[in-house]
């Protein structure tokens, strides 16, 4: 890794923003895509299921990872194998009545129970798989840097097989990391220490944390010339928009800059 010349607080910050409107750009090219298209209207059709039903999925079928009924499996060119058995969900019963101001409501009367299968449990024409969200590529000085600077910090960083195709994760004090995972995986985990397991941290939904996050990453990893990103698509494929980037520029900079700052001080 080249010798980074030392910025001005300013210039870093302009530094900083010029890579958060990149990957803004580079976000909305992802998901104009055909690719990107195709599987995120494959993912609207998906049913989302309340937090009882999640778990009486897990409970009768542990493997389960994308689930839908037999009409639903149709729309989307695969069939239920014969003598599959269904998965019993709960489905609400509404109602339709006039209400004083003469327009139309609904209300919930009940529930019937319903059954939903797994894909494993179908055949036909296969799903579109979710486009490249990893970046592998590995940089041996940078990640030196970055072990050095999470142990700064009161970070543990152990490295050890996650499977299910986890590149690494962020516990609070410590960091899990697959043999596979790049540089990029290190400094996205480091980015939730910093943002999501102080002790005063706000909560915020999966979406933000993994949008601030690996947006982080993206903007350390391109200023220390970091190639291979996949982080358009990661971000996209976590449900989070160009518009909330924006939201949390601040935070994203500030997170940016402290491990920018520290590793070229370092």
């Amino acid at each position: 890794m080249e010798t980074q010349i030392p910025l001005t607080s300013v210039d870093l910050k302009q530094r900083i923003t010029s890579h958060i409107q990149s990957l803004a750009n580079a976000m909305d090219t992802a998901r104009a895509s055909l690719e990107m298209i195709r599987y995120l209207e494959t993912c609207a059709k998906f049913h989302q299921y309340s937090t009882y039903n999640v778990f009486q999925i897990l409970m009768t079928r542990p493997d389960a990872t994308q689930v839908a009924g037999f009409k639903k499996w149709r729309t989307l060119g695969r069939s239920v194998r014969k003598g599959e058995r269904g998965i019993p969900i709960l489905a609400p019963l509404i109602s339709t009545f006039t209400a004083e101001d003469g327009l139309e409501r609904e209300h919930l009367v009940g529930f019937k129970i319903v059954y939903v299968f797994d894909i494993s449990q179908t055949e036909g024409e296969p799903l579109p798989a979710p486009p490249d969200w990893k970046s592998p590529r590995k940089n041996a000085e940078l990640q030196e840097r970055l072990l050095h600077f999470a142990a700064s910090r009161g970070i543990l960083v152990e490295v050890e097989p996650l499977g299910r195709d986890i590149q690494g994760l962020s516990t609070g004090g410590r960091i899990l990391l697959d043999p596979g995972a790049g540089t990029k995986t290190l400094i996205h985990e480091i980015a939730h220490e910093l943002l999501h397991h102080q002790v005063l941290a706000v909560p915020v939904e999966r979406e933000v944390r993994e949008l601030e996050a690996e947006s982080v990453a993206y903007v350390v990893a391109r200023h220390f010339g970091l190639e291979g990103l996949a982080s358009p698509n990661y971000i996209l494929l976590h449900g989070a928009t160009k518009d909330m980037l924006y939201e949390h520029l601040e935070r994203i900079r500030n997170t940016a800059a402290e491990i920018i700052s520290a590793l070229e001080n370092g």
